[in-house]
């Protein structure tokens, strides 16, 4: 398989990759630091710190596994898509309020004509702006952007080794070429550049270049390998383009994976809530219609709603205060020994079963059998396949 050749920047060793992450995890470090202890200080107070604001449902690519992404036409049924004027709008109010720590995302951000224009106005406000890409429409014009006005980080997702495994996942091999081409040029100057990837039935194949790739040019490389099937109506086959638990536990022993303990502690039961995250405390989400929610990915049609752009900002950010409350989790989960490795919060439970007290059968199953313990009875999981 033929790696494009980098527009820019050296390739390395092993030795020189590892110097060169440490190095860049030291530039980072004290920052990151001090992002932990104001997350801390508004999860105390209840501060909105940290948000995400979703530019749009819109991508450039059309993945199947994609849990989020809507078309035009889905979009049209269910809203519009924000306007530069009330995004901007809500990037003051946000700021505000208390909101410093700011990640842009989609769908995919730079697909919107006004991308530059959006992160231009938040960036002058003062946000430590982050950006979620799959880094497919980085153009000359914003290239230099964030060349000039440098992201506290950025993320980018890709899809797989080659142009054929771009065509079989998005529809668009191009985008490989586009992807690749970017990433060589913003290594240059972010020394927190990190790429993810996800790995699936069409793809897994594509691990060990992956891996080669982020290795020689010091980047780190995140993989999810249990996508979230879809929510709020979007254009997903993630079900059946997943790995099975079969697959996963081959993968996971094809490539030495040990990040699961299987002799974790188990917490007290009775501090086993459902939502553990900081939804809703200190962290909170925008989406492409101006809704403000607690999480991004929970799609539960009781979850409260806040409209900033109509009731303030206030008053949208006081009504996810209860996000939590009364979510209980499943109860074989307050016990079970490797939760604490399974990581499977009540909204991944609600997405995968249609509760939040009925297990993630494909998420228990995998990590039970990876870590040597029984899988629990069928009747646990309520029909789940």
């Amino acid at each position: 398989m033929r790696m494009p050749e980098p527009t820019r920047g050296p390739l390395y060793n092993e030795q020189e990759s590892q110097s060169i992450r440490q190095e860049n995890y030291e530039k980072t470090q004290t920052f990151n630091l001090f992002q932990d202890a104001m997350l801390w200080q508004a999860r105390q107070m209840r501060i909105p710190y940290k948000a995400m604001f979703e530019l749009t449902a819109r991508c450039s690519m059309k993945c199947r596994m994609c849990y989020m992404r809507l078309d035009p036409p889905q979009i049209a049924a269910q809203g519009r898509e924000l306007t530069t004027e009330e995004w901007i709008r809500l990037g003051q109010m946000a700021f505000e309020a208390g909101t410093l720590d700011l990640t842009l995302t989609g769908g995919e951000p730079m697909l919107r004509s006004d991308f530059a224009q959006i992160y231009t106005a938040l960036s002058d406000m003062g946000f430590l702006l982050r950006i979620f890409s799959n880094a497919t429409l980085v153009t000359p014009d914003i290239m230099a952007l964030l060349r000039d006005r440098p992201p506290q980080s950025m993320e980018i997702t890709l899809y797989g080794a080659s142009e054929e495994s771009y065509r079989r996942i998005g529809g668009w091999p191009e985008g490989f070429t586009r992807a690749i081409r970017a990433v060589d040029e913003l290594r240059t100057f972010l020394p927190s550049l990190k790429l993810k990837t996800m790995f699936l039935r069409d793809n897994a194949d594509d691990f060990d270049w992956l891996q080669k790739f982020a290795n020689d040019r010091a980047l780190p490389l995140d993989h999810t390998l249990q996508p979230f099937p879809a929510v709020r109506g979007a254009c997903s086959r993630a079900r059946e383009m997943r790995m099975s638990v079969d697959e996963l536990l081959a993968f996971y022993k094809k490539h030495h994976f040990s990040d699961i303990n299987a002799d974790g502690p188990v917490p007290d039961p009775e501090e086993r809530r459902s939502i553990f995250c900081d939804a809703g405390v200190a962290t909170y989400n925008i989406q492409w219609n101006g809704d403000m929610v607690a999480c991004n990915v929970d799609d539960d049609p009781n979850r409260p709603i806040g409209r900033p752009l109509e009731e303030g900002f206030a008053a949208a950010w006081e009504k996810l205060k209860d996000f939590s409350c009364g979510k209980e989790l499943p109860e074989p989960c307050k016990t079970c020994p490797v939760y604490g490795e399974c990581g499977c919060c009540g909204v991944r439970h609600r997405i995968e079963s249609g509760a939040y007290d009925v297990p993630a059968r494909y998420v228990c199953d995998f990590t039970r059998r990876l870590t040597g313990h029984p899988t629990l009875p069928d009747e646990v999981f309520k029909g789940q396949e």
